[in-house]
């Protein structure tokens, strides 16, 4: 991005633009940043007059003219266009949305995976928009693909080497076998080679190329290239789409962007079956062991008082009521005819039970012959209850395992 000495005017039949600075340069053109009648941000490309040949002329005008009707998000719109004549740039233009960055320098500031899928998405959504009015765009790359952080959309740009079927091309072009129409880094094996047929698979390829480098940061070539599961094995089921998108030969690649988004989806579907099967394989069942204190440590006797024929016996501590229960229900014990474990009432560290004054003494003899039988029986019930709750989960667990097993071999068997 430079500044320019002095602002360049850019004339339509609707419109004046003023360029300021130069966003970049290429072999026949330039893009120029600046503003336009509304004050909005636009950039402008130019085609060079006196480095533009009569083929990237013609180019220059599908290019035009495909995005000047389109209306896609994910594709750079074309809001204006002219022929700048008599001035320091001459040679025709077209004006668009200033994006802010480019895809390259999302990457190179570094995509969090999860954010990953919801940018790319939005590119396959882009090209795909493109394929199906039957424009292979041919020349696919980082930097071919815009930002906008106001909306966070990712929109496709350049179309200037893209391949447009006959009933959509401004002009016809005609394409020598040896002439290279894409960049090297991200070109198809069969962009690379003379006398190949070049589709939309080409795209597809490009596509594999740059959804591994948005995770690895590495552009994928060769055998032993990065794979995403070892950067993030959340995204590992990746690996297996990027690799039939990178096949050498075109027609084993998926045949459209969305043969793409269903493989995507389906693989994500499984990866989650795998994942919660293996969640499920490393779940811990909790041991039967019993911590609760009145279990494993019966309450003692430390005080008693009586009133008005009413027997007050004060513990050491509070019990529950699971404990009170375990008293009641201890099954075999011994005590007075009148006076059995159901006739106490508990508040607090009290112990509350209608005596005679005869009986006192035997009441409380008693009392504390149940006090370790109450705690003992509190242990058995505890360990029956975690025992059973162990075997409901566990029961539970068997049966997820069971339908993710099913779910899974369904997902594998389905053929779209």
């Amino acid at each position: 991005m430079t500044k320019l000495k002095k602002q360049i005017t850019f004339e339509t039949t609707f419109g004046s633009y003023l360029a300021d600075e130069l966003l970049g340069e290429g072999g026949a053109g330039r893009v120029f940043g600046g503003v336009g009648p509304d004050k909005s941000r636009v950039a402008i490309k130019v085609l060079s007059e006196d480095r533009a040949s009569a083929d990237k002329r013609r180019r220059f005008k599908n290019e035009i003219a495909f995005l000047a009707r389109n209306r896609h998000p994910n594709i750079v719109p074309v809001v204006d266009h002219g022929v700048a004549r008599g001035g320091h740039v001459n040679g025709p233009f077209y004006v668009m949305q200033r994006y802010d960055e480019s895809l390259r320098e999302l990457m190179r500031a570094g995509i969090r995976s999860a954010e990953v899928l919801k940018a790319f998405s939005q590119v396959l959504d882009g090209v795909e928009a493109a394929h199906l009015q039957r424009v292979v765009h041919r020349d696919l790359k980082p930097e071919n693909i815009l930002y906008d952080r106001a909306s966070g959309a990712l929109a496709v740009a350049d179309f200037g080497i893209a391949h447009f079927t006959e009933d959509l091309a401004a002009t016809t072009v005609e394409t020598a076998p040896s002439q290279r129409l894409a960049n090297f880094l991200y070109a198809a094996p069969e962009q690379r080679a003379p006398n190949q047929i070049v589709n939309q698979r080409a795209d597809i390829y490009a596509l594999g190329l740059i959804l591994n480098e948005m995770f690895t940061g590495m552009v994928p070539h060769g055998t032993k290239y990065r794979l995403i599961g070892e950067v993030d094995t959340e995204f590992g089921f990746l690996d297996q789409i990027v690799e039939r998108m990178l096949s050498q030969v075109a027609e084993n690649r998926p045949a459209a962007i969305a043969d793409i988004k269903g493989l995507i989806q389906r693989y994500q579907y499984e990866a989650v079956s795998m994942q919660r099967i293996s969640s499920i394989d490393a779940s811990v069942v909790k041991s039967s062991e019993v911590d609760e204190p009145l279990a494993l440590d019966p309450p003692r006797l430390i005080s008693a008082d009586w009133k008005a024929g009413m027997l007050i016996l004060i513990l050491d501590r509070p019990v529950t009521p699971q404990w009170v229960d375990a008293l009641h229900n201890m099954g075999s014990y011994s005590s007075l005819m009148n006076i059995p474990p159901i006739r106490f009432t508990f508040k607090g560290t009290q112990a509350v039970v209608g005596a005679a004054e005869h009986e006192v003494q035997s009441v409380i003899d008693y009392f504390k012959s149940w006090l370790p039988q109450a705690s003992r029986t509190l242990k058995q019930n505890l360990e029956a209850a975690a025992r059973r709750r162990e075997d409901q989960r566990r029961e539970q667990l068997r049966k997820e395992r069971a339908e993710e097993e099913t779910r899974l071999r369904l997902l594998r068997s389905i053929k779209i």
